[in-house]
């Protein structure tokens, strides 16, 4: 099935490169625009065009980005920028690709101006290599809609909705993209588990992004114990590791949960009307309050008793 990659500019998330698109569904070549590239000076680093990115696209305090490698191959490389975040706010996680000019690098991330052309031909150039698959899913299939996911933790479990739609962050802003669910009895850990098919990102420590087809993205805080690897392909179900209440990439937990995100090409995207589990996810009046409606129950937080059964849809 054909594939193109899409843009978005700053906070207008989804806005697709018309030109682009139309070369890439006809098998034409795409001519990389460089101006809308971050270059390094000779000798520095791929993370080091991919900070100077973050700053041109963003204005975020890229000096502060902590850089993980995924892969590379000498001429292209993969990873990830972490802006870590304070005892209020999570950290800001950007996904880059680079490719090796010279003795420098022209990088882009994610979201920004030049990240779609980049990122299509760093996947032709990777074919084969985890880096590659990462890219894959930042595309979007033709007639690809939303993705379908599962609740995260084990088939035929109860676990407790502690929070409703809110922000990633906690702050009172939109969108809400995060619930926050907790394992039956309070104070103790349970198992976190992937709630789609796709690529593992582990961009900072007690947090695990899965990356599926489409652009989509999920991602799971307060996760302690990892279990998985970066640039590992998982099912949906895999064990990722742990609720806790470790919060070492920024935010803060009081009791073990795992803070789960929706997120579309990078960034979180309003969770509410969204369906998990079979259970569609309901704002609430303010954040952390909302429900999960199915067939006319409604289990609402902070305390509300979700049964896992396994389904992706209403069943």
């Amino acid at each position: 099935m054909p594939q193109h990659w899409v843009e978005r500019s700053g906070s207008s998330l989804g806005r697709v490169l018309v030109a682009v698109m139309a070369l890439v569904l006809a098998g034409g070549h795409v001519q990389l625009d460089r101006a809308a590239l971050a270059a390094s000076p000779a000798g520095a680093g791929a993370a080091d065009a991919a900070r100077l990115q973050l700053t041109l696209s963003f204005g975020a305090a890229a000096e502060s980005a902590q850089a993980t490698r995924f892969g590379s191959n000498g001429g292209w490389e993969t990873g990830t920028l972490v802006i870590p975040g304070t005892s209020d706010e999570d950290a800001q996680v950007f996904l880059y690709v680079a490719q090796r000019q010279g003795a420098g690098w022209t990088a882009a991330v994610e979201g920004s101006a030049g990240f779609a052309v980049l990122a299509e031909q760093g996947h032709a150039a990777l074919a084969g290599t985890p880096s590659a698959d990462l890219l894959a899913t930042t595309a979007v299939a033709a007639g690809a809609g939303s993705t379908s996911l599962s609740l995260p933790w084990t088939d035929g479990d109860t676990w407790r909705m502690t929070g409703g739609p809110h922000s990633y962050d906690g702050r009172k802003r939109s969108p809400w993209s995060s619930l926050d669910f907790a394992g039956p009895k309070p104070g103790v850990s349970y198992k976190v588990r992937a709630a789609g098919a796709g690529v593992v990102v582990r961009p900072c420590s007690n947090l695990v992004q899965v990356r599926h087809s489409g652009g989509w993205a999920t991602s799971y805080y307060h996760v302690t114990n990892i279990a998985v690897r970066a640039g590992q392909s998982v099912a949906r179900g895999a064990l990722l590791g742990y609720t806790s209440t470790s919060a070492r990439c920024g935010g803060r937990a009081t009791g073990p949960h795992v803070h789960f995100t929706l997120l579309r090409y990078g960034s979180p995207v309003d969770i509410s009307s969204h369906t998990i589990g079979g259970w569609t996810v309901r704002d609430g009046s303010s954040q952390y309050y909302g429900c999960l409606s199915k067939r006319g129950i409604r289990k609402c937080a902070p305390n509300g008793s979700i049964y896992n059964n396994g389904a992706t849809t209403v069943q």
